[in-house]
């Protein structure tokens, strides 16, 4: 069996350019995201017979400090030469990760390690990746894997815990959001907890996932509000179509649309 790695040490010290609002996971964010995700690639018809490749990504976002793990095991891919590309869920553009090469044994093992010999592209986040291929020598797609699909995981974990912006509307507002969800076999379960304090007392808000209305909640008489949801569906919707693996961000808004409260995950 062959292995190809692709993996960011904390050292490298991943620096990404964020825009205002980035649109993406992962990044300079205030507290902890970790990904883990675990699944067959799909082969297409130009795949060789009998091969097959297993993937896993294991991501940490540790305060904006990234790390990350890309990991394909082979099986019974012919000698050559194979490169290994990703699109992205912010802009979906495609990024070219690197390549490798087997002599065709069907127990080789090989590993590439971005600190050591094939860096990442500058400013690339493995927290947005949303689809891996492996192509031939000629550029011919051998195999694909879709992360966003929660259905063809065999197993996918998140973990996250967020500290809130204030925003000047609110500004001795605080809040903690948390995610928590697993998926296996394409079944999943999880929830985001979003809590407030400091806010404006009895009033309307509404809480935003990626910007799409989730939920419409009133704080309490101190100013508090609190708010879980959970996953429905076989993708896992969070928000009408969010995954709750695919949170970007987490908004508490008043009835006129401005943002008292911004987590960003």
């Amino acid at each position: 069996m062959l292995a190809f790695a692709i993996t960011c040490c904390a050292s490298l010290a991943f620096s990404v350019a964020l825009r205002a609002d980035d649109d993406e996971q992962g990044g300079d964010i205030e507290g902890t995201e970790l990904l883990d995700v675990e699944m067959a690639m799909t082969p297409t018809t130009a795949a060789p017979a009998g091969s097959s490749i297993e993937l896993s990504l294991e991501t940490e976002d540790d305060d904006g400090a990234t790390s990350a793990t890309l990991k394909l095991e082979t099986v019974l891919l012919p000698a050559g030469t194979y490169s290994v590309s990703v699109t992205l869920k912010s802009d979906g553009s495609t990024v070219a990760l690197g390549s490798f090469t087997t002599d065709g044994g069907s127990d080789e093992e090989v590993e590439f390690w971005t600190s050591e010999v094939i860096p990442y592209p500058a400013n690339f986040n493995p927290l947005d990746i949303a689809t891996v291929s492996v192509s031939d020598a000629s550029n011919v797609v051998l195999f694909t894997a879709d992360l966003t699909k929660v259905s063809t995981v065999a197993s996918e974990s998140l973990g996250a815990s967020i500290t809130a912006t204030a925003e000047a509307t609110a500004p001795t507002a605080t809040c903690t959001a948390t995610a928590s969800a697993h998926a296996l076999s394409g079944v999943a379960s999880g929830s985001l907890v979003f809590s407030g304090h400091g806010l404006p007392a009895r009033t309307k808000l509404i809480v935003a996932i990626n910007g799409i209305t989730a939920k419409k909640v009133s704080t309490d008489s101190a100013g508090n509000a609190n708010v879980g949801l959970v996953p429905k569906g076989k993708q896992a919707t969070i928000a009408r179509g969010v995954s709750i693996f695919g949170i970007r961000s987490v908004r508490l808004k008043d009835a006129s649309g401005n943002v008292l409260l911004n987590a960003k995950f």
